[in-house]
């Protein structure tokens, strides 16, 4: 599910399953956040079952580099997994305490896309700002 209200947040909410100890996985629910605000981030947000919310924020740039191949090192590390079902594995580990979890690629592309088609118009009001600039600064030489 995908929700873009008049401020530009794109927001999808999606399933990861979570890799606990030995072989067991648990589904989690989970919400990918972009805030034109803070626009090179994105905000994974996981909710437990009880009710808990933990967050981590990154670039989204990597989350769409992850798409295509293994990315990211320290804390935070993205890769696809084809399979029947292709999915993306976001592997964070801040300090001793790790977590695998692994959603639908279908669901990161979405959002991904939606990202872009949000950026769009503020990279040509950047873009145009520039060439502005650059025209007054080469009128003063």
């Amino acid at each position: 599910m995908i929700e873009v209200p008049g401020d530009g947040v794109v927001t999808v909410r999606t399933t990861g399953c979570l890799d606990l100890p030995g072989d067991a996985a648990a589904l989690v629910a989970a919400e990918l956040v972009y805030r034109p605000r803070d626009c090179f981030a994105v905000n994974l947000l996981l909710r437990g079952p009880d009710g808990v919310t933990v967050g981590w924020t990154f670039s989204w740039e990597l989350l769409s580099q992850g798409l295509l191949g293994p990315v990211g090192d320290g804390d935070i590390r993205i890769r696809p997994e084809n399979g029947t079902t292709p999915v993306i594995e976001v592997l964070l580990e801040p300090h001793c305490v790790a977590a695998r979890i692994r959603f639908p690629a279908r669901d990161i592309g979405y959002f991904i896309s939606r990202v872009r088609a949000a950026e769009a118009p503020r990279e040509r009001r950047i873009a145009e700002a520039l060439d502005r600039e650059l025209a007054s600064i080469m009128e003063e030489t």
